[in-house]
């Protein structure tokens, strides 16, 4: 084989490479859902069934909001990052309750303090996690000096949620990562998306909702 030949060759095999590679998807309307598991400590262990062990999104544009059961309610979380904008929608069907929590800018940033506020490494590293390419950074803690794997992909983009936020700032989307909530570290992983229509009004709680406080909210056993 001469040389030109091979080089052409090569040369031909790149470009093929290059077609089949897999380009950015961005995903701006759909849902996202996640596995979930708890690293409890021993005072926290009484509350492990009232955990939920997987969360759906739904997500538009800047919005999110986060559906799932916890012990007799049903909960919808919804987050808007951009707006500083964060509330609970409380279901309790065997009490006919539908409550309207809508957290205050000093809230928000209460419940931002208590949550870790990491820094990142990027590895070599890479795997293919859930169907997605995916490179390994090494994320610590610098309050507790704890370290964590988290894998991240390019393959798509999407905006970030209240689960996925603690390490949406390290270059891509986490698909197998550790995220943080009241106090529990949690092992997440990308389960499944789909690209459907959010419902109109979806964030946004109907009039049959009672407003409440956060502050009242924890005082009746809201928040563990």
């Amino acid at each position: 084989m001469t040389a030109i030949k091979r080089v052409t060759i090569f040369f031909l095999w790149i470009l093929s490479a290059a077609s089949t590679a897999k380009a950015q998807k961005k995903i701006t309307e759909g849902t996202i859902t996640y596995s979930m598991a708890y690293d409890l400590p021993a005072d926290k262990q009484v509350i492990a069934a009232t955990l939920p062990t997987e969360v759906t999104f739904y997500f538009r544009g800047d919005s999110s909001a986060a559906i799932f059961n916890q012990g007799v309610a049903t909960v919808k979380g919804v987050s808007d990052f951009k707006a500083n904008f964060h509330s609970l929608l409380i279901d309790i069907p065997s009490s006919l309750q539908k409550i309207a929590v809508v957290l205050t800018p000093a809230e928000i940033e209460q419940e931002k303090a208590a949550i870790p506020q990491l820094t990142g490494v990027k590895g070599t590293e890479k795997q293919v996690i859930d169907g997605y390419n995916c490179t390994k950074e090494i994320v610590t803690d610098p309050k507790s000096g704890a370290t964590y794997e988290t894998w991240i992909t390019n393959d798509i983009d999407l905006p970030p949620n209240s689960v996925s936020k603690p390490v949406s700032i390290f270059g891509g989307v986490p698909v197998k990562f550790i995220t943080f909530n009241s106090g529990l570290t949690i092992k997440a992983e990308i389960k499944e998306i789909k690209e459907v229509a959010v419902p109109v009004g979806f964030f946004t709680p109907t009039k049959d909702y009672q407003p409440m406080t956060y502050t009242e909210l924890k005082a009746m056993g809201g928040k563990n």
